[in-house]
Formats: structure tokens, sequence, C-alpha cells
């Protein structure tokens, strides 16, 4: 008996030792690289964000740029170079002045160290033509019904090129308490059942669940009027104890492909609100990135937009 015993003990030795495999990962093998950040809306002071990407070790999340300089151009018109303050990573310069449709160039650069570069513009503005409601009550799984508001926005998509967008809603809130002003703001939550919304690539139809927070493309309405149809939550509507007037309002923003993929990579690789969890494997997804030699992204944006008010 003793001699299986052993026997057994000197298999299991081996059969472990066989199964011990080495992974050695270089987690410092990338330098640090510049990064840049911009969202640039028509008649809004520029906000830049400069800084350096640090080690996955590294405590920081970033560092800041010393001894930096920017260029920036508008339709390729030069507007002169700036020092870049060493005292934040975001800066704000009123000095510019942008408007739909114009190309923007941003050059940064570190003394004796690294470039990067980008350019973007900014997209014409989409206009919301018209904009109506109408209640209806949705069944629900407990037998009874849920009140929204049915509401329609109309715009026409521009021809012969592409076009990104987001629709995006948002409540506000005024009124007074204890004799000072009362604001409220939430970002509103609406059901996105609107064919525009689930088109492969677009949205929820590959990943079912997952919220891509009212991204979408032309791609159903290239070049044509649309008619676009979202259910609005009516407890939206009500009022809270101190507030007077209410305020929802629909932005339709027009994006350029740089942010419209930026935005929805970010969405994928987060695993908007925990869709991941629970699932045993999924693909890494690379978050887009637009700027020469380093990371981030700049771009410009429009929007137009429309709203409902309530009075109490």
């Amino acid at each position: 008996m003793r001699a299986y015993f052993g026997i057994f003990v000197i298999f299991f030795l081996l059969l472990a030792s066989a199964c011990e495999k080495d992974i050695e990962i270089e987690l410092n093998s990338q330098e640090d690289q510049m990064v840049m950040y911009a969202f640039i809306y028509p008649d809004s002071a520029l906000n830049l964000h400069f800084s350096k990407s640090q080690s996955i070790l590294a405590l920081p999340d970033y560092k800041q740029i010393e001894n930096g300089r920017f260029r920036i151009s508008i339709n390729d018109n030069n507007q002169g170079t700036y020092i870049l303050p060493s005292d934040t990573v975001w800066s704000t310069w009123k000095e510019f002045i942008f408007k739909p449709g114009d190309k923007v160039r941003i050059e940064a650069y570190e003394r004796d160290g690294d470039t990067v570069k980008v350019e973007s513009f900014l997209p014409e503005i989409i206009d919301v033509e018209s904009m109506d409601t109408t209640r209806i009550n949705t069944p629900i799984d407990d037998g009874g019904s849920e009140a929204f508001l049915k509401t329609r926005l109309s715009f026409t998509d521009p021809a012969d090129e592409n076009n990104y967008y987001q629709l995006y809603v948002v409540r506000e809130g005024w009124g007074v308490k204890g004799g000072d002003l009362y604001y409220t703001y939430a970002v509103v939550e609406f059901m996105k059942d609107d064919p525009i919304f689930l088109q492969r690539d677009q949205g929820g139809s590959l990943l079912q669940g997952l919220d891509f927070q009212g991204l979408f493309t032309d791609q159903l309405i290239n070049g044509h009027s649309y008619e676009l149809t979202y259910n609005l939550p009516v407890d939206y509507m009500f009022f809270d104890y101190y507030e007077d007037k209410i305020k929802i309002t629909t932005y339709l923003y027009h994006h350029t492909n740089d942010y419209y993929s930026y935005f929805r990579t970010k969405i994928l690789s987060a695993g908007y609100e925990g869709f991941y969890e629970g699932l045993p494997i999924f693909d890494p997804v690379r978050v887009h990135n637009n700027v020469q030699g380093g990371l981030g992204l700049v771009s410009g944006l429009t929007f137009d937009s429309d709203s409902i008010v309530l009075h109490k």
C-alpha cells in the first residue's frame, strides 16, 4: 500500500510541476506620451487639456507638461504660438472665436521633447425643424401601464456626406428654497426605440442592452428629412417641493466621425453601467484617438435644441 501511495505522490508532484508556467509582462516598455483633449463649440471659449500619460504602475493618472507650447490655425490662418500653463492641465483661451464649418489645426510640443498635432472641424448646425408631443400609456409586466410623452423631432440630413449625431435630453428646474435660488439638473433617460438607434454598428443591436446614449448616424436617412420618435417618462414632468418651473431640453448634436467613434468606443470599453459584469469573456476595445504622435481627441461639435417648459 505504501508503494502505491509513494507512486501517487510522485505522479502528483510531476503533474503539478508540468502545469506551472511563467508569464513575463513588460509593463514599462512604452514611453510616456503627450495627451491632448479639446471639444470645440461655436461661440465658446477654447478649453484645452495637455498632459503626459503615465506608466500603469505610477500612482498619478497623468503628469503636467513643463515648458510646453502650442500653435493653432483656424481655416489655415495661423493664430500664433502660445505658452502652455505649467500649473494646470486644463487651460481656457478666450482669444479664439469659432463658427460652424471652421477647420482647426493644433500642434503642441515640449522644449526638447515630443510633438503632437491634430486636425478637426466644426460641423454645420442641423436645425430642429419641429418638435411635438403626445401622452401615451405603455403596458408593463405587472399588468399596469407607464405614462410617457411620445416625442417627435424633425430634421433634415445633409446630402452627399456621412453625418454623425446624438440625441441628448436634460431636465432643469428652478425655484426658491429658504429665500435662496433653487436649481436642479438631470440627464433624462428616454426610451430609444426608434429604428435609427438600432442600426448595425450604431447602437444596441450588436450588444443588446448596452446604451449608446443617443448616438446614431445617417445610414437610414442619408440626404432626407426624418421624424425621429422617442419617449420621455412623464415622471420627469413632476415638480419637486421647491420647483416653480421645469424645462425639458432636447439637443440634436452634430458630431464629427472622430467624436462619434471616440464616444462610442469609450462606452464599449467601459461596459456602460456594468453591462459586462457577469460575462465570461469579451474582446478588448481600443478607444478612438485622432492625435498624431500622442493620445486623446480634438473635435468640433455643434447643436440645435428645442424645449418643453412647464410652470407650477
